[in-house]
């Protein structure tokens, strides 16, 4: 047998694998776009929107999916890995900001690593959430979104495995830990500044009753 009729089946095989990573990456794309619109879509407070493009990034990843079985080698890529997360973000984001509660990963299929690093992920939009929360002089607010990012920091740095069982999961916890750290010294400042103006006011109406 010659070589070429050797590589013959070979080629064809990685054709056929490269025919499904074609599809599957676009989908992918479009999964994590759409999931970026439902984060912005819940920060609005617009949550049947934000629901609406979490349910299409959700179909087009289970599309996907079933893509992925006409390729054992695609399908252990981790090409979804990237939508996974963005949809683990988006469904905590929109629960947490919607009714103050986490989003677990089984009614969308996440896989448990994607799921631990989207969530982890989540912390950042959380201290977005506390800055709007800050601009609009709610700090009872901000204190409850920075409660909920020290609770994914800890349950998350609790997980001591190896980068190789939850790879990535260590920096986007140093990270996070970061964004904690700046969201406390922010509403700090707020409460400081809140609690400043206060006292001026007292100070002035002081005035005004001594001078009548």
């Amino acid at each position: 047998m010659s070589l070429a009729d050797i590589l013959k089946p070979l080629r064809e095989e990685i054709e056929a694998d490269d025919d499904v990573r074609e599809k599957v990456l676009p989908q992918a794309r479009k999964a994590v776009r759409l999931c970026s619109q439902s984060i912005k879509a819940s920060h609005r407070g617009q949550y049947e929107e934000a629901m609406e493009s979490m349910s299409q990034a959700h179909s087009v990843i289970r599309e996907a999916v079933n893509d992925l079985s006409g390729s054992a080698y695609v399908s252990r890529s981790r090409a979804l890995d990237t939508a996974y997360q963005e949809l683990a973000e988006a469904a905590n984001v929109f629960s947490l900001l919607k009714d103050g509660e986490f989003a677990p990963p089984q009614p969308y299929g996440i896989p448990s690593r994607a799921y631990l690093t989207g969530l982890a992920d989540t912390v950042g939009e959380l201290r977005r959430a506390c800055l709007d929360s800050l601009r609009a002089d709610d700090v009872t607010r901000a204190e409850g979104l920075l409660g909920v990012m020290e609770e994914i920091f800890d349950e998350l740095h609790s997980l001591d495995f190896p980068n190789a069982l939850i790879p990535d999961l260590r920096r986007k916890c140093d990270v996070a830990r970061s964004l904690i750290e700046r969201t406390r010294g922010d509403i700090t400042s707020a409460v400081r500044q809140n609690k400043l103006v206060s006292e001026l006011k007292g100070f002035e109406e002081r005035i005004k009753d001594n001078g009548k």
